[in-house]
């Protein structure tokens, strides 16, 4: 049972991580006034969260199993390259929004971000699913 505590953990965390993409999401359904404000608030949340996630992941499951060279490091290691990857295309699109006038571009910033939710969404699924073989 001590030895799942990790594993428990990690969908917690994954769960909290969705959970914010689920409150988030209607937003994308009003208007630029209506919804700017509180995303501001979901942004700071998200980047914390999937932060904190990615540190877990990576210090607590991932890198034993890879320092342990046990058979399941092969997928760990593609696990921890596409943590890694999805990190980075979750940094580029805060940091390209970051730069734009998003109230002028707001149609684009919604398809934009609703591309990024369903991103995260699909590597978690495939994560979760990988996951649960170690």
């Amino acid at each position: 049972m001590q030895a799942n505590r990790p594993f428990a953990e990690f969908f917690n965390q994954q769960r909290d991580v969705l959970s914010v993409l689920d409150r988030a999401r209607p937003l994308f359904n009003a208007t630029y006034d209506e919804a700017w404000p509180r995303l501001a608030e979901f942004r700071v949340e998200l980047t914390a969260r999937m932060r904190d996630f990615q540190r877990y992941k990576h210090e607590v499951i991932f890198d034993p199993i890879i320092r342990g060279n046990v058979g399941d490091r092969a997928i760990v290691v593609a696990l921890k390259s596409d943590c890694i990857a999805l990190g980075i295309q979750y940094d580029s699109f805060r940091q390209q929004w970051a730069k734009a006038d998003v109230q002028a571009n707001w149609p684009q910033y919604r398809l934009s971000a609703i591309s990024m939710m369903t991103k995260i969404r699909e590597a978690f699924s495939d994560q979760d699913a990988r996951v649960r073989t170690l």
